[in-house]
């Protein structure tokens, strides 16, 4: 709010009008002016639900978020910045970016997991409903975003150093046992967290990125990866193509590779 509090701080609510509102807001921060922008509008519909204000001055103002900041992509270099965040985190919070770079999960769907969508010993989660805008949602039957989520041994043991809570389902609860607001987890940990690391500041969907990255670099096939993150090959090739490995001399090294298997193992592998 202190870019709000700047320009309008001496100012009555009554007397803000959409003009000026408009104006105001082309002059923010063009990565940041999206949130900005809406927080500060919340205050307003707080202020008319409150009957401080008769309506919203902002409410009928276009808030688009910028073609960069929607396009940009900044995945985590190692596993060692992602360890130096979680580091400066909360205890309770600690965890996070390590399960979002370990598994892929969109933050409204990690928010929305309890417990009992979690097999440490099977090593799996399962993916049954969101969180977003404040409300639980689950997803249809045929979504592909119902889907089982394989566990690698770094997101099991930060799991598993999870402090324990019995007052909350949820695997990772606010402080006071409800739902973690994406929101409020931007500015109160994850921005101070990456702040303290030194770490350049990346958004917290740039950990289903990095997932993405490392699973490609890692050599995850385009169809399981969709699988796993819940989403169509087409899309991940839209969205991560360009980090696929040069297509040809690729295919060219699988074929030789398996023209060099022997035969019993090509045998039980068409089995």
């Amino acid at each position: 709010m202190k870019y709000a509090t700047a320009a309008f701080g001496d100012r009555t609510l009554a007397s803000l009008q959409p003009i000026e509102l408009d104006v105001w807001r082309s002059t923010l921060p063009a990565l940041s002016a999206h949130y900005i922008f809406r927080s500060f509008r919340q205050v307003l519909e707080y202020a008319v639900a409150m009957e401080a204000l008769h309506a919203n001055p902002a409410a009928r103002i276009r808030n688009t978020r910028a073609a960069a900041e929607r396009r940009e992509m900044r995945p985590f270099e190692t596993w060692e910045q992602v360890d130096s965040i979680a580091a400066e985190m909360d205890p309770r919070f600690a965890a996070i970016p390590v399960v979002l770079v370990g598994t892929g999960l969109r933050p409204e769907e990690m928010f929305a997991l309890e417990r009992r969508d979690v097999d440490l010993d099977a090593r799996v989660l399962t993916v049954e409903r969101v969180y977003t805008q404040r409300v639980l949602k689950e997803p249809k039957k045929s979504s592909r975003q119902r889907r089982r989520v394989p566990l690698r041994t770094r997101v099991v043991d930060a799991l598993r150093s999870l402090p324990p809570r019995l007052d909350t389902p949820l695997l990772f609860p606010a402080a006071r046992g409800g739902h973690i607001d994406l929101e409020k987890f931007r500015y109160r940990d994850w921005t101070p967290a990456l702040r303290a690391a030194g770490i350049e500041h990346r958004r917290v969907y740039d950990c289903r990125h990095t997932f993405a990255s490392w699973a490609i670099a890692g050599g995850v096939q385009l169809f399981y990866l969709a699988r796993i993150m819940g989403t169509s090959v087409s899309m991940i090739d839209q969205t991560y193509g360009h980090l696929l490995p040069d297509s040809e001399q690729y295919l060219r090294g699988l074929l030789d590779d398996y023209d060099a298997t022997p035969a019993p193992a090509k045998q039980a592998f068409t089995d």
